[in-house]
């Protein structure tokens, strides 16, 4: 890629150059076209959709060409660009001057961008308000994970384990973007670029969404315990059958299943001591008889 990018600097720079003394010359810098070229490795294509570059259709590119040598400009830029896809994440680190002078770009960036902040954060701060804590921390989860799926282009949130890191999933500075502007219309926020570096994991990501909204959640013990399995169970579930962590999450597991046994027992037997020592001679020998039987 540098050495392509070098070399479309040098075509440009020959075309100013050839213009500055009277010759022709036209560069034109293309957006992906449909159908092959760079684009069309596997998946490129829609990769690059996601970004707000949709592919070129031959016919359409081929007629530009003609209308631009026609009317002989020197270098433009032939693009088929959803605006309020691509000039947010092309803008989130620093503004851009080569697209600075384009209405599109001022209302992606702007006014259209915080009219849907409002909306969306309304509506989702709204479907949440008469949940329960545990609830409420689970649908900012399911939030998270859709948004994710979404930018990943995954049919279902079910695909992105709340416990797996963006990393891992495929993100990158664009994609984390696209989850950070979708996150901030959802939810009203002002969730910052770098979002998925400073909360690797769909679930870390949610915590942080759900304290920022609501404060930290003030949930029992036992519905604390209960969510905890249930994201257990959500994670486990992602394993494949060859996943050798399988073996020690399950041993793990029994673990701490036979802990509560023996706690369980252990109440058992003491409960039954006490009600022992306080029983009359009549009593326990009821309970003998109850319990082994009459000789």
């Amino acid at each position: 890629q540098a050495a392509y990018a070098a070399g479309n600097a040098f075509v440009e720079g020959l075309v100013e150059a050839r213009r500055a003394r009277g010759a022709v010359g036209c560069s034109v810098a293309w957006g992906p076209w449909a159908g092959g070229g760079m684009a069309g490795v596997e998946g490129a294509e829609e990769h690059l959709l996601r970004r707000g570059l949709r592919a070129l259709d031959p016919a359409v590119a081929v007629s530009a060409l003609e209308a631009v040598v026609g009317a002989g400009e020197g270098s433009v830029v032939v693009a088929d660009v959803e605006w309020e896809r691509f000039a947010p994440a092309f803008t989130s680190a620093r503004p851009s001057p080569l697209l600075a002078d384009l209405p599109e770009v001022a209302d992606a960036i702007g006014g259209t961008s915080r009219a849907k902040v409002e909306d969306g954060g309304e509506s989702f701060l709204g479907r949440v308000a008469d949940l329960s804590a545990v609830e409420r921390s689970q649908a900012v989860l399911d939030l998270v994970r859709s948004h994710t799926a979404a930018v990943l282009g995954f049919r279902d949130r079910k695909a992105v384990e709340p416990v797996r890191a963006f990393r891992d999933l495929g993100f990158d500075s664009l994609t984390a973007v696209e989850l950070r502007n979708g996150l901030n219309a959802e939810t009203g926020m002002r969730l910052p670029a770098t979002l998925v570096f400073d909360y690797p994991t769909p679930q870390l990501l949610a915590e942080h969404v759900h304290d920022t909204l609501f404060g930290a959640a003030d949930v029992e013990p036992e519905a604390a315990v209960l969510a905890d399995l249930d994201r257990l169970a959500s994670a486990i579930s992602g394993f494949s059958p060859e996943n050798a962590a399988r073996g020690l999450v399950e041993a793990r597991l029994r673990s701490i299943l036979s802990e509560l046994g023996g706690v369980a027992e252990g109440d058992a037997k003491s409960a039954v001591s006490q009600q022992l020592d306080a029983a009359s001679d009549d009593e326990i020998f009821d309970f003998i008889n109850q319990e082994l039987g009459r000789s």
